[in-house]
């Protein structure tokens, strides 16, 4: 609204604002690995938490799925990933084959309008 109120009041003759929607972007938290905080178990191996990649995915990447359409990747958990609405963040399932998942692009934000 501000830009509005200042570009009338360069060129004026607009008594309302033509364009009242606003776009939110607010960045993905990717949660990094924390080895300090994760003893190694039997055969000196620790479990897997953090990173920035899902299987072969980037974490936060645009993709698109059979049944849940465009959508973000998220965490993996045995083979498979989870699947997160890309405009609120919520996860839509954490069970998608990478088979079924197809590479559209790199993110890093989630877009919501209002």
């Amino acid at each position: 609204m501000d830009s509005w109120v200042l570009a009338n009041d360069y060129v004026g003759g607009h008594t309302t604002p033509d364009n009242t929607n606003m776009v939110f972007l607010k960045p993905i938290q990717l949660h990094r690995r924390q080895l300090h905080a994760f003893q190694p178990s039997k055969g000196n191996i620790r479990r897997p938490y953090g990173g920035t990649k899902s299987i072969i995915l980037k974490r936060g990447s645009l993709v698109k799925h059979k049944k849940h359409g465009v959508c973000v990747a998220g965490g993996t958990s045995k083979g498979t990933v989870s699947l997160h609405d890309k405009n609120t963040g919520e996860r839509l399932c954490q069970n998608a084959k990478i088979e079924d998942i197809t590479f559209l692009c790199y993110n890093s934000w989630y877009l919501t309008t209002k």
